[in-house]
């Protein structure tokens, strides 16, 4: 697979993807995906079932968990649409939607945490708000290589872990947002793929090596403008 320029991933993907028209189908897969990531329960059928107002008999918690991201989802579109810029405040507000109802939302953790699997401990609490200060600073910065802000506001988010939990789903939302802003297609990392997808992250998290996630990511999004 070739490296294709930015401007012609963009012309693309500016024909395949309308961030003003989601297809049903796009929100399905996306849904499904990010949060199979960490709950091996969610299929395809269920979200679809979810969200066509008929749960199957799903435990409440569970079609919670869907339907929220299903609101996060739209919370970001909205958001690239009205042209407002991601701030603390938005994330905040868009962790305070997944949470709701099944968990604290839109407040960061004030204890120190540890990620089963991972080499990297995410920085104590006491760091957080200077950590996400300096986050939200360097996403304000327009130099530098486009695919590696975009791979930076996910990477950099998941890496800090600032909420208690929903990290993952939030950070998958984040990086859809900067995909949607730079006028690329908001690719959905596959699920099934999350070997590949978990080792370009701890690469990032152990040695801040960013390349790997960005290599992914650009592989990611023209296997879409291919189709």
């Amino acid at each position: 697979m070739s490296d294709w320029p930015l401007l012609k991933m963009q012309e693309i993907a500016s024909k395949k993807f309308d961030s003003k028209n989601v297809s049903p189908e796009f929100r399905e897969c996306f849904i499904q995906n990010s949060l199979a990531y960490e709950n091996d329960w969610v299929t395809l059928e269920n979200v679809k079932n979810v969200l066509s107002g008929n749960a199957c008999g799903l435990d409440p918690k569970k079609v919670a968990v869907i339907e929220n991201h299903a609101k996060a989802l739209s919370f970001v579109i909205d958001l690239c649409n009205s042209g407002e810029k991601l701030d603390e405040n938005k994330l905040k507000d868009l962790h305070e939607i997944l949470m709701a109802g099944i968990g604290t939302g839109g407040l960061y953790r004030n204890v120190d945490i540890s990620v089963k699997g991972s080499n990297h401990t995410p920085p104590s609490h006491l760091k957080v708000y200077d950590r996400m200060k300096k986050y939200f600073e360097t996403l304000e910065d327009s130099s530098g290589d486009v695919f590696e802000k975009i791979a930076y506001s996910h990477l950099q988010l998941a890496k800090i872990h600032p909420f208690l939990d929903g990290n993952g789903r939030c950070s998958r939302l984040i990086l859809a947002y900067e995909m949607m802003v730079h006028s690329l297609y908001p690719v959905i990392i596959p699920s099934n793929n999350k070997e590949k997808y978990f080792q370009a992250l701890e690469e990032f998290k152990v040695n801040k090596n960013i390349v790997p996630f960005v290599t992914y990511l650009k592989q990611l999004e023209q296997s879409y403008l291919e189709k």
